[in-house]
């Protein structure tokens, strides 16, 4: 069904494409420990810290992931007047993101995830407990108008959009229909936790088996092979558009197009011992979306998206897929058509 040349090709094709991310940047903090003792006060482990992380999580990590892929994103957002808010586009800006469209505002906090993992720094660490700060933005009708102008200019020069909706408030669905009546046939491609069905008229949804059987009104559990394909086509029909992309853990992956009969499953890539699976859908997006702005096909997107789904949940924390990764795994893969 897929041929190595085409992908590679594809692949090639992602360098340069601008891509339009309008969503939720988090802060993903990672602090490590290594263990001291148990405490006298409560019988909880005690770490000694030595390291901290701060990352480009939610919308932010599909940011990271396109420009990792070269991709070059252009980020539509708002994040705080706070430090997690400074060290998040210090980041972007040092890695040449244009980081013009994100507000920067004092009523708001970024949100922010905190991990504190535990274990010896040359051996594995153990995730202990994660705590979230979590704000919630109102957006004013001034900043409302100053965004709806920006993706639509934004949209005008991208090669595609990204819709990535954490729940924090900075998408909406009336500005998000900024972006895909502003598309002219580029696609737009969505993420949204909580609230899928809010956002009509993309091009393609990427929800994981929860969120798509929530969204559906489907249970999902012991059967979902059975039932993929009536989630999948209750979620095409309500959001009109051309492409769902379900993604299954272990399991790999399911895709309905518009018109088809029955999915098509894409088994996982690599092994199913996965290392961590933070971020691991912000990943899948950013490749998904890129190779559409390629050119892919729904099913070339979804394959190629499969091995950067595949290759970072390998790696530990908030992590990113880079192009070389992505070419190496195709020109391993032995069931590839040569």
């Amino acid at each position: 069904m897929f041929a190595r040349p085409r992908l590679l090709q594809l692949t090639g094709a992602m360098k340069g494409k601008l891509i339009v991310v309008y969503g939720d940047i988090v802060a993903d903090r990672f602090i490590y420990g290594t263990p001291k003792r148990i405490s006298r006060e409560a019988p909880v482990l005690i770490l000694r810290q030595y390291r901290e992380d701060v990352l480009l999580g939610g919308g932010g990590n599909a940011i990271n992931n396109i420009q990792s892929l070269g991709g070059l994103p252009i980020p539509v957002s708002v994040v705080g007047r706070d430090a997690h808010g400074d060290q998040l586009v210090e980041k972007m800006t040092e890695q040449g993101i244009d980081c013009s469209g994100i507000l920067r505002v004092a009523r708001y906090a970024t949100p922010t995830k905190t991990r504190i993992l535990g274990g010896f720094p040359h051996a594995a660490r153990q995730q202990i407990v994660r705590f979230d700060f979590e704000d919630a933005l109102e957006i004013t009708e001034e900043e409302s108008k100053q965004f709806a102008a920006l993706l639509r200019d934004q949209m005008s020069i991208g090669h595609a959009g990204l819709i990535s909706d954490y729940g924090y408030g900075v998408v909406t669905p009336p500005l998000a229909a900024n972006l895909t009546a502003f598309a002219t046939r580029k696609p737009v491609t969505l993420d949204s936790r909580y609230s899928l069905l809010r956002y009509p008229d993309v091009t393609a949804a990427t929800p994981n088996e929860e969120e798509a059987a929530a969204a559906a009104g489907i249970s999902l559990f012991d059967n979902g092979d059975d039932r993929i394909r009536e989630v999948a086509e209750a979620l095409q029909q309500s959001l009109d558009c051309e492409a769902i992309l379900i993604t299954r853990g272990s399991r790999g992956m399911a895709l309905l197009e518009r018109n088809s009969l029955e999915p098509v499953f894409i088994p996982v890539y690599g092994t199913d011992q996965v290392a961590d699976v933070t971020g691991a859908g912000d990943t899948v997006i950013a490749t998904f979306t890129l190779a559409l702005a390629a050119g892919a096909s729904y099913a070339e997107a979804a394959k190629l998206a499969n091995y950067a789904g595949g290759i970072v949940v390998m790696k530990m924390g908030t992590a990113t897929v880079s192009n070389d990764e992505l070419r190496h795994a195709i020109e391993r893969d032995e069931e590839l058509q040569s």
